[in-house]
């Protein structure tokens, strides 16, 4: 029972131990100055391409004259983790690879990548990384040696082929009692349009401004198809309204005249 106490303030110098040791460095971080400036920048410019990267950018330029190529194109420009919180961890694996060319649409989305076979060859993870980040956006990849680049049809043959529009539908025939709503539309239509060519002077008259509170059966275009086929007129036409409507083809008497 003696050795407890002796256990527990072991236990907690060591905790005060890590932290003080993490207090330390943190300040110690803290204060370390800042590199100062160099006085003068003894820095050249220098082509973006190489000899061969230069052979496999016209070769690109030829066999892909619509699409926008980018050079030497960093993974963390083009792909995003899924998740908000993983952003620094996806940053630090993924923030040092680039591809030697990216093949692009007029909007910027890549959609094939090219790397060239050098004699410094990647890593064994690191191509694992790059194939994978790739294989994860949908993106295709290809990697060739300098004296075996692909032909104008391969890499043609790289890009999406465009899904082919879906062929319009041919619309339904419509059926008697559609044929037959319409013409009753139309009948009713040209009625109305009639009508108000011969009262258009009555307009300006605030009786007929007030008129539409109260159904007019006049405009009434629910007529059956017996109002419609039969001998009398249609309610709501006058002697003077020009209509018609044909509700089907006349079929030939067996006792015609010849």
């Amino acid at each position: 029972m003696q050795t407890l106490p002796w256990i527990v303030a072991l236990a907690a110098l060591v905790v005060l131990g890590f932290g003080l040791a993490g207090w330390l460095t943190a300040s110690r971080n803290r204060s370390k100055p800042a590199v100062p400036l160099p006085v003068e920048w003894s820095l050249t410019s220098r082509p973006v391409f190489t000899k061969d990267e230069r052979r496999v950018y016209r070769l690109l330029r030829e066999a892909l004259p619509q699409q926008l190529l980018l050079a030497k194109l960093p993974l963390v420009r083009f792909c995003q983790p899924s998740e908000g919180g993983d952003t620094r961890y996806w940053y630090e694996l993924l923030g040092s690879l680039h591809v030697g060319f990216a093949i692009c649409t007029a909007s910027g989305r890549v959609i094939a990548a090219i790397d060239l076979e050098s004699d410094h060859p990647l890593s064994r993870r690191a191509l694992q990384i790059k194939q994978s980040v790739l294989g994860a956006c949908s993106i295709r990849y290809l990697r060739a040696p300098i004296d075996q680049l692909p032909s104008i049809a391969e890499l043609q043959a790289l890009m999406p082929t465009p899904s082919a529009p879906a062929a319009p539908r041919a619309a339904a025939p419509a059926s008697p009692a559609q044929v037959l709503d319409q013409a009753r539309d139309s009948l009713a239509n040209t009625v109305a349009t009639r009508r108000a060519e011969r009262h258009s002077m009555w307009h300006d008259s605030g009786v007929f401004q007030d008129s539409f509170f109260a159904p007019d059966s006049r405009h009434d275009t629910t007529m059956s198809g017996a109002e419609l086929g039969g001998g009398a007129l249609p309610a709501g036409l006058q002697d003077d309204d020009i209509a018609g409507v044909v509700v089907d083809a006349p079929r030939a008497s067996g006792n015609g005249h010849g």
